[in-house]
């Protein structure tokens, strides 16, 4: 505890430091670089300081870019935090290429079915809430006030598909970070990717519907291909990149983890602009190849933890101080009853219907499952893009939802790990 304590002066003396250096930041490089080097430096330090106070490191890196972003101490302008969407790409590739790699065809056979009905549930039930309030907020959202009621039904359908995602990135950072292993851990996995992919696909269609309902013509063709390109596209091309890797590990057998680095870069640049999902190319990527041979999975696994933890600091400092506390402010009473009743919605659906053989799936569950992050932020901007003449003021609901659910997701999953018994003893102490 001393030392967290001394850590955290050392932080804040730094914190200080940075913020009396903006003077000299037109002489000190663009934006871009000054925000990284300055989140990084601090996301390192405070992610130390998290984990002396018994938090999860990703807490320490949130909150940090908060401090440093533009609605604290304001060092990093906004233009700094825009042009850090490069490395957000490259830390989830790495993240869902860690995560591909425990993806076995035994884990599969084990939970896959009892994942695949729970994530069901817990999707209808808490879409079926967010979408029974939003509906009634009409009167008091500008954005649903003068639509037509076939209109806001659809808005409302497509705003609640947006806000049941979870947050694979978050949860497989926490679980790297604290080593957990165990079943009630491959269960919170494999909910959250699943979830995720039932998310993407629940959105075209609302997406499809909204257009009709706005008199674009329902086109069902078109619908289901985009649907269709992004998740067995996406597949494709990560089993196309499994082979390269596996190729490269038999042939050259060196630098590893930057050869690694590079490849999950071009995966989430490529992904991106051939509107694929970076997410699950990589996912199937180490899929493959943990399925295909264990021992480069393993080998994966550790060049990534070795390499990562700088990109993964970085990445989720950005994170913090892209957060809009702003818009807090404008819709925050109505984001924060859609917070309240998606985390009631999701405690309730993990009680009443998670398996009953294991008894920590219906107590602690539900808190691995209300982080929301790059998915969540995606589909937000994607509306906004979509629909112009209503999509950025939902996107200002959304993001004020996932401001909240960043701030305490990550300690919730923790401490649903640590509940569980399956975090490691040492990284355990001080946790619950």
């Amino acid at each position: 505890m001393k030392g967290a304590v001394i850590r955290l002066l050392l932080l804040m003396v730094l914190l200080a430091i940075i913020s009396r250096a903006q003077v000299l930041r037109a002489d000190s490089g663009t934006p871009v670089m000054l925000a990284a080097g300055a989140l990084l430096l601090c996301g390192l330090f405070a992610g130390k300081v998290a984990k002396g106070l018994g938090l999860p490191r990703l807490t320490g890196y949130l909150l940090v870019g908060v401090a440093v972003g533009p609605y604290v101490l304001g060092f990093i302008p906004n233009a700094g935090v825009k042009g850090l969407e490069l490395v957000k790409g490259l830390a989830v590739s790495l993240i869902a290429l860690v995560a591909g790699t425990e993806l076995r065809l035994g884990l599969i056979r084990r939970v896959g079915a009892r994942v695949a009905l729970l994530c069901a549930a817990v999707c209808g039930v808490t879409f079926l809430v967010c979408f029974g309030a939003t509906f009634a907020l009409k009167p008091f959202l500008p954005f649903l006030a003068d639509m037509t009621v076939p209109q806001a039904l659809a808005v409302s359908a497509l705003l609640s598909t947006v806000v049941v995602s979870f947050s694979p990135t978050v949860t497989i950072a926490i679980v790297q970070e604290t080593s957990a292993r165990g079943a009630f851990t491959e269960f919170l996995m494999a909910l959250v990717i699943i979830g995720d992919l039932l998310v993407m696909v629940a959105f075209a269609l609302a997406a499809g519907l909204t257009k009709a309902s706005f008199g674009g013509g329902l086109d069902v063709t078109e619908l289901l291909g985009g649907v269709g390109w992004e998740l067995f596209g996406s597949v494709v091309v990560g089993l196309v990149l499994a082979v390269g890797m596996l190729i490269y590990m038999r042939g050259v057998k060196r630098e590893l983890p930057l050869f690694l680095v590079g490849l999950c870069f071009a995966a989430a640049e490529g992904g991106t602009r051939l509107h694929l999902s970076p997410l699950l190319v990589s996912l199937a990527a180490g899929a493959l190849i943990a399925n295909l041979d264990e021992h480069a999975g393993e080998r994966i696994h550790n060049a990534i933890q070795q390499a990562g933890l700088p990109v993964f600091a970085l990445f989720f400092a950005a994170a913090g101080a892209g957060l809009k506390l702003d818009s807090l402010l404008t819709v925050g009473p109505a984001a924060m009853l859609l917070v309240a009743l998606r985390g009631v919605a999701i405690w309730f659906s993990c009680r009443r219907f998670a398996p009953a053989d294991d008894p920590r799936l219906k107590r602690y569950l539900w808190m691995g499952l209300i982080s929301q992050a790059g998915v969540t932020f995606g589909l937000a901007a994607l509306v906004s893009r979509t629909f112009p003449t209503f999509g950025p003021q939902v996107e200002v609901l959304i993001v004020a939802m996932i401001t909240a659910h960043e701030l305490v997701g990550p300690v919730l999953t923790r401490r649903a790990l640590a509940a569980s018994g399956e975090i490691r003893a040492d990284d355990a102490q001080g946790t619950a």
